[in-house]
C-alpha cells in the first residue's frame, strides 16, 4: 500500500514527539534510541551498579566489556510473525553503566535497529541474558536473516536463567527474573508493567493510543538489563558459598568442575556437608576421590552402602579391587550389586583372583 507524503510526515512527527517524551532521539525512520548513563553508585535493590564491575568467574573467564541484553517483542506467534520492537543493552563501563534502548515506531525501522545492534555487539566481550539463548538471540538472528543482513556478531554468551535454575530449582517457587531480583538483589519493582503486557502496549501505540504504557515498557526493559549486569556477579558469589544462599551445592560444584577448578568444587561441597542429600554425598565422595583422599571418600561410600545405596556399593567394589587390592572385600560389595553383564564380569574376575595360584600374577 502506497504511503502518502502527508501520512509519512505525520508518522515522522509522531515518532519525534515520542522521542522527546522518552528523552531519546530519532536515529532512523521509525527508530528511536534512548540512551542514559547511570553512576556506579546508583542503587539497584540492595546492590550498587558498581557490582557490575566485579568478577563473574566461574560463569565466564572474561573481564572485558560485559553487557546485558533483553528484548521486548510483538508476541509469541512463532515463525516470522514475532518481531523485537525494543532491544535494550546495558554495558558496564569504568565510570558508569551505559543503557541503550532502541524502540521501533513502525516495522520499517527494524533493519536500522539490527544494524545498530550489530555494531554494539561487535565490541562486546561477554553477553549476559535471561533465556536469551533459547529466545532473544535466535529471534534476533532470524530477523537479521530475513532483513538479508550479515550475520549478527555473537560474543561469548552466558544465559543466567539456566544457572539460576540449576542452583535454585528446589529452593524457590520459580526462577523467573523477578524472583531472582527479589532473592539475590533485594529489588522489588513498583508500578512495573509485566513483560506479558508489552506487546499490547506497542500495538495500542501503533493504533493511535497515548504512549503511557509504552513508556512503562521502556522502564521495564531498562530494569531487566540493569539486573542482568549485577545478577552475574551475584550468582558468582552464590557459587563461591552456596550454603549462604540455600543454593544447591552440587550444582555449584558442577559449575566449578566445568571451569576446571576441582579444588573449589570440593570446597563448596565440604562447606555444605551438613545439608547434603545422597546425591550430594556421592558428589563429595567423588571430589575427595579425585583429590586422592581415598579414605575419606570410602568412609562416605560405606555409610551410604549401609543405607542401601547401589552406587556407593559399586564405588566400594572398585575401590577395594583396584586401590586396596582387597579382592575378598571387593567381592562382598560386588555380590550385593544388582545382576548385570558388568557385575557378572567383575564377580568372575574377583573369584579368579581369590583362587589359589591366581591373583598375584594379574595386574
Amino acid at each position: 500500500m502506497l504511503v502518502s507524503n502527508r501520512q509519512r510526515a505525520g508518522d515522522a512527527e509522531r515518532t519525534a514527539g515520542l522521542a522527546r517524551r522518552l528523552g531519546g532521539e530519532v536515529v532512523a525512520r521509525h527508530l528511536i534510541l534512548v540512551e542514559s548513563r547511570l553512576p556506579l553508585e546508583t542503587r539497584h535493590g540492595r546492590v550498587r551498579l558498581a557490582d557490575s564491575l566485579q568478577p563473574v568467574w566461574p560463569l565466564a573467564a572474561t573481564q572485558g566489556s560485559i553487557s546485558g541484553i533483553d528484548t521486548e517483542t510483538t508476541g509469541l506467534s512463532g515463525g516470522t510473525g514475532t518481531t523485537a520492537f525494543m532491544i535494550g543493552i546495558a554495558q558496564a563501563e569504568p565510570e558508569h553503566v551505559r543503557v541503550r534502548q532502541w524502540l521501533l515506531t513502525g516495522f520499517a525501522g527494524e533493519a536500522a535497529m539490527l544494524v545498530a545492534l550489530a555494531e554494539v555487539l561487535a565490541g562486546v566481550d561477554l553477553m549476559l541474558s535471561y533465556n536469551g539463548k533459547s529466545f532473544d538471540l535466535p529471534l534476533l538472528r532470524d530477523r537479521r536473516r530475513l532483513q538479508r543482513g550479515a550475520a549478527l556478531p555473537e560474543p561469548p554468551h552466558v544465559d543466567l536463567l539456566h544457572l539460576t535454575r540449576r542452583l535454585f530449582r528446589n529452593a524457590w517457587p520459580d526462577c523467573r527474573l523477578g524472583t531472582a531480583e527479589q532473592r539475590l538483589l533485594g529489588l522489588t519493582r513498583e508500578d512495573d508493567l509485566p513483560g506479558s503486557e508489552a506487546p499490547r502496549a506497542w500495538r495500542d501505540y501503533l493504533a493511535g493510543a497515548p504512549a503511557d504504557d509504552l513508556e512503562r515498557v521502556l522502564r521495564h526493559n531498562a530494569l531487566d538489563v540493569l539486573s542482568l549486569l549485577v545478577l552475574g556477579p551475584a550468582l558468582a558469589r552464590v557459587l563461591r558459598d552456596p550454603a549462604a544462599f540455600a543454593a544447591d551445592p552440587v550444582a555449584a560444584a558442577e559449575t566449578w568442575n566445568r571451569s576446571g577448578d576441582r579444588e573449589q568444587a570440593l570446597s563448596v561441597l565440604a562447606g555444605s556437608r551438613d545439608r547434603l542429600d545422597t546425591r550430594g554425598e556421592l558428589a563429595l565422595a567423588w571430589a575427595l576421590r579425585r583429590a586422592g583422599r581415598w579414605t575419606e571418600a570410602a568412609a562416605i561410600w560405606e555409610r551410604l552402602a549401609r543405607a542401601g545405596c547401589a552406587e556407593a556399593m559399586e564405588r566400594l567394589a572398585k575401590y577395594h579391587e583396584h586401590v586396596r587390592r582387597d579382592w575378598s572385600q571387593a567381592l562382598v560389595y560386588a555380590s550385593r550389586l544388582e545382576e548385570g553383564p558388568e557385575v557378572q564380569r567383575r564377580r568372575r574376575r574377583l573369584v579368579r583372583r581369590l583362587s589359589p595360584g591366581q591373583g598375584r600374577l594379574e595386574f
